[in-house]
């Protein structure tokens, strides 16, 4: 079995080397603990009266993209975006960031704008840059890997662990800038396959195919902190690698999704060029909501009303006992993380 079966990653087997390696790592310090399980969304590390977060996370292939076109000033903005809307799943306010770049060559023009892209994403999710490590492979590397970590604070009473999730709660999504940052693989492959050229105009869009495909990952952070003090959020889920599968990591329920965003053009665009159905989309992409959360359902309109111009925010569905992601508009059921 390939790991890669028609630009699209094998899931189960990503799941099991991931429990495959977890499961090595049996050394703990006595000195503190970890509060939930190593799996979620991020890391958490108990401190006393607060907790203290960490995030890894990357760019992925998106990168081969902007090397395409010599185009690097956002891929910082996407690499912050990655690691801090993971942390504030748990309702974590993040607050510094190390990167970490393995390049096959070193050249003053992309350090420069993977610089500033960083500094933009950095002022975004008001974060401070405190660090971080340069190593230039080129025995290794073909192209670069930009990546990072994130560690955020949050105190211990106010952690929000998907726990409290009950039947009848209501699914809040916020709509999302585009493709983000995953699932670049499988568009990679789909571009290549139909012979469309970067520089050419995306299929029903104004913007030239790299502009489509290079817009950064929308960052949710201000928002989703503004909102905590007077919203009861019950659990949060990052729409990314895993597509709407991530909205089982909050608690294992029935979460229906019957009112969804309608996907962007570049979704249905790939969908067509690729020959996907709506199963594979759902679960590669997020097809148009990028962060899901999860309320009692008395304070929908208390949420629309806070976040209403400052992020496209709808009611997407709502909580049932069972287990799984149902989208009945496209047909969609999906059942796991992996």
């Amino acid at each position: 079995m390939s790991e890669v079966e028609g630009g699209i990653i094998n899931r189960k087997l990503q799941g099991e080397f991931v429990n495959t390696f977890i499961r090595q790592l049996k050394f703990h310090r006595d000195d503190f603990k970890n509060i939930g399980y190593i799996g979620g969304f991020t890391s958490i590390i108990d401190m006393g009266n607060f907790g203290i977060t960490f995030n890894n996370d990357g760019v992925g292939t998106k990168t081969m993209i902007a090397e395409a076109v010599n185009k690097y000033d956002t891929i910082g903005i996407d690499c912050v975006a990655m690691n801090v809307n993971d942390a504030i799943t748990v309702g974590s306010e993040p607050i510094a960031m190390v990167d970490y770049l393995a390049m096959n060559r070193m050249d003053d023009e992309i350090a420069k704008q993977l610089g500033t892209g960083f500094n933009v994403g950095a002022q975004m999710a008001n974060i401070s840059i405190v660090g971080g490590e340069t190593a230039v492979l080129p025995d290794m590397v073909k192209h670069m890997d930009v990546s990072g970590s994130v560690i955020g604070i949050v105190q211990k009473n106010q952690i929000i662990t998907g726990s409290n999730i009950r039947e009848g709660d209501v699914i809040i999504g916020l709509g999302s800038s585009g493709l983000h940052s995953n699932g670049f693989t499988t568009v990679r492959k789909i571009i290549a396959d139909n012979n469309l050229d970067l520089q050419d105009t995306f299929p029903g869009d104004s913007k030239k195919t790299y502009e489509v495909l290079l817009e950064p990952t929308r960052i949710y952070v201000r928002e989703i902190l503004d909102i905590m003090g007077i919203i009861t959020i019950k659990g949060m889920a990052n729409i990314t690698g895993g597509g709407f599968k991530n909205i089982t990591r909050m608690k294992d329920m029935r979460y229906v999704i019957d009112d969804p965003f309608d996907p962007q053009n570049v979704f249905i665009r790939l969908m067509e060029m690729g020959n996907l159905n709506y199963d594979q989309m759902f679960e590669i992409f997020n097809m148009g909501t990028g962060f899901v959360l999860v309320i009692n359902e008395d304070e929908k309109v208390d949420i629309m009303n806070a976040l209403k111009g400052k992020v496209p925010v709808k009611v997407i569905g709502h909580v049932e006992n069972g287990s799984g992601v149902e989208i009945p508009k496209f047909g969609v059921t999906l059942k796991g993380y992996y």
